[in-house]
């Protein structure tokens, strides 16, 4: 979401959040002197360095930086970059909880080099026992030390909880008020805005999470990065693990699960193939250039995947993967329904927008669709207690739909 579209849908007390974070002594009077008074600024706002000063969290309490990091990291994950409030508390909560229970697992970090990880952790267990707690300058040092030895900010909290410190002493998970107060902070540093659309979202501005993404160094969603991993060959996929000095044995779910669980990025992955192997994926994606350099190749590859929204099952059925892209499949957006592997063929569209419409009328409002014989049919019916009907029928086009003749007749017949 834009700026545009978001400072409409915030009132006066969080809209002087984000204008404090980069205007001072400014006078803040009515909401639409603030969003005329945000928009006129928004190129300082979505300034490069404004951004990467904002996400040093060094001088808050720790408690306060970490919370910041995981929810950035899990709105950055979302489509839209937005979750509702609710939602989103569960998902930092889930996320600390995976963690704890991947540190009680004893190869919880057999990709790593255990050289590195022995240095870092009787480091990081002096730092926590002086005091128990960790200061703003150990903090700094065990940053310096992490990127020296070439270790994650997740092996690091995988190390903290083996420790019984993440992501509170005892692997205490953190409340309601803690995340609460990181969320409040986020938008003091106008990183994160506070939006009311029916229910209360977070949500990181389009203009600035791309940037926020690159001074993070999260070059794909995870959902995409599966999506390009499951693009690749087996033989591709086992190159880059022998690569990275990673064993290359199973099927092919479980060599590119073992790429992200090494976690290695996608730029470092494609890195991997040759310049012919790179171009034979550009020509498998809607609307990418083919030629340039490696470098180029491989970001066109993830430029492509970084555009694709997707979406995940609940119900079970087969039918509700294609109704998260009805309007994709009303539309014929090729990019999304081909990059999500939604329709291999173009023909699959109208079938699948009928499957989908189905799945609308049946299992999310609960009625029961009933077939017709003959062939010149409508796709879908619904019959009432009152004698009423509703028929419908799926067209789906590139453009506006323009109501042809021969769909008229049809739909007379």
């Amino acid at each position: 979401m834009r700026l545009e579209e978001i400072v409409t849908k915030m009132s006066k007390l969080y809209l002087g959040r984000l204008i404090d974070s980069f205007l001072k002594d400014v006078t803040k009077d009515s909401e639409d002197k603030m969003r005329e008074l945000l928009l006129k600024n928004k190129g300082e706002f979505a300034n490069h360095d404004r951004i990467g000063n904002k996400l040093n969290f060094i001088d808050e309490d720790r408690n306060t930086a970490l919370l910041n990091d995981l929810i950035l990291n899990v709105l950055l994950d979302e489509n839209n970059y937005m979750l509702e409030e609710k939602e989103l508390i569960e998902k930092i909560k889930q996320k600390e909880k995976e963690i704890v229970e991947e540190s009680e697992k004893e190869d919880s970090l057999k990709y790593s080099d255990p050289k590195a990880l022995k240095i870092y952790e009787r480091v990081l267990k002096a730092a926590w026992k002086w005091q128990d707690s960790i200061s703003p300058h150990e903090q700094n040092i065990l940053d310096v030390l992490k990127e020296e030895l070439d270790l994650s900010v997740y092996e690091h909290r995988i190390l903290e909880s083996k420790l019984g410190y993440f992501p509170q002493p005892k692997n205490k998970i953190h409340g309601i008020k803690k995340i609460k107060n990181s969320l409040k902070n986020l938008q003091y540093r106008g990183l994160v805005a506070r939006i009311r659309d029916d229910e209360c979202y977070y949500v990181i501005p389009q203009e600035i999470a791309e940037k926020m993404r690159e001074i993070l160094g999260i070059e794909l969603r995870k959902d995409a990065y599966v999506l390009l991993l499951k693009k690749l060959k087996k033989k591709q996929l086992k190159e880059i693990l022998r690569e990275n000095r990673l064993p290359v044995y199973g099927k092919k779910e479980e060599v590119y699960k073992r790429i992200l669980q090494a976690r290695i990025k996608p730029s470092t992955a494609l890195e991997t193939l040759t310049n012919d192997e790179l171009a034979d994926i550009l020509r498998t994606l809607e609307d990418v250039k083919i030629s340039g350099t490696k470098n180029e190749k491989i970001a066109n590859i993830i430029d492509f995947y970084n555009k694709l929204v997707t979406y995940s099952i609940e119900t079970g059925d087969k039918r509700e993967q294609y109704y998260n892209y009805i309007v994709e499949l009303a539309q014929r957006d090729y990019d999304q329904l081909r990059g999500n592997n939604i329709i291999d063929k173009d023909i699959e569209i109208e079938k699948y927008f009928e499957e989908a419409t189905e799945f609308l009328f049946e299992i999310l409002l609960g009625h029961e669709p009933k077939t017709m014989s003959g062939k010149d049919n409508p796709d879908g019916r619904l019959i009432f207690n009152n004698d009423e009907v509703v028929l419908w029928d799926n067209k789906s086009c590139e453009g506006d739909y323009k109501f042809p003749e021969e769909h008229y007749m049809q739909f007379m017949r």
